[in-house]
């Protein structure tokens, strides 16, 4: 009969080597193959994962990215609980679509504003450190939601890199409710919008799912996430809407058919 004790340790161990592994970032791969469809630059693109969210967020679709010739990684950036920046990694500027894995390890924040001052200070550290002078934003959830704040209220500071693409995957913009209709971020966010014309020429693509017969994707109400044409609307920045019927949140950033179409937005359009 095996003990109780041992069957409790075995248990354990093999919970903490799960989440070892499905919390471990995925390593730098290189581009397998260019393909003729795809244009390749040295503007980097960040993967930004929503609330409760880790390297599994985004490895699968990094992975496929790169042994698919879309683009491939080349760095982690890991924000500690203090806020600090780690990079792992190598920044060479080659024109391959480099991507950067971006990491919170306060993940479970009672909002996003940290998030915001944290992709903030990691665009500042690629401008300074490193000569970033534009990039790419994929962000999920609540992960896309502080972009799009970071990119209004800081996007016009001259050490901060201009804006080419945004992907928003499932991002609640405006979180009003009924209980509470002012959603005090939402109204900082409309309050500052003219401040897009310092990222005029940058395109902003806002992926939703839905669930069967429902206007939510089970974590994210629609018009959450389409409250944003409020905050681009009359701006120069090209603003497209995807809406993926029958994707619930989870899978805007797993499903196979989001990676196809992540790489359209960023490098094929």
């Amino acid at each position: 009969m095996i003990k109780k004790w041992h069957v409790a340790v075995t248990l354990g161990l093999s919970s903490w080597l799960g989440v070892r592994w499905v919390t471990r970032p995925g390593r730098p791969e290189p581009l397998v193959t260019q393909r003729p469809d795809v244009h390749y630059a040295a503007i980097p693109t960040l993967f930004i994962p929503g609330w409760g969210g880790g390297a599994i967020t985004y490895n699968g679709m990094l992975r496929w990215f790169a042994r698919h010739g879309y683009g491939h990684k080349i760095a982690t950036i890991r924000v500690d609980w203090a806020g600090r920046r780690h990079f792992s990694g190598s920044w060479d500027s080659q024109a391959t679509n480099p991507l950067i894995q971006v990491l919170f390890d306060h993940s479970l924040t009672r909002d996003y504003q940290p998030q915001i001052q944290w992709i903030t200070a990691i665009l500042r550290d690629l401008y300074r450190q490193y000569g970033v002078r534009q990039y790419n934003l994929v962000g999920h959830s609540w992960g896309g939601s502080a972009a799009v704040n970071s990119l209004v209220l800081h996007g016009p500071s001259p050490d901060i890199p201009r804006l080419n693409r945004l992907v928003l995957l499932g991002a609640p913009v405006d979180e009003g409710t009924a209980q509470h209709p002012v959603d005090a971020t939402f109204e900082r966010l409309r309050a500052a919008r003219h401040q897009l014309r310092a990222n005029e020429q940058a395109q902003l693509f806002n992926v939703y799912g839905t669930l069967p017969g429902r206007h939510t994707d089970g974590s994210v109400p629609v018009q959450q996430v389409t409250a944003l044409r409020q905050i681009v609307a009359d701006s120069a920045i090209r603003y497209d809407e995807h809406h993926i019927a029958g994707l619930g949140h989870g899978r805007l950033h797993s499903a196979r058919q989001m990676y196809q179409l992540v790489a359209q937005l960023l490098w094929v359009n």
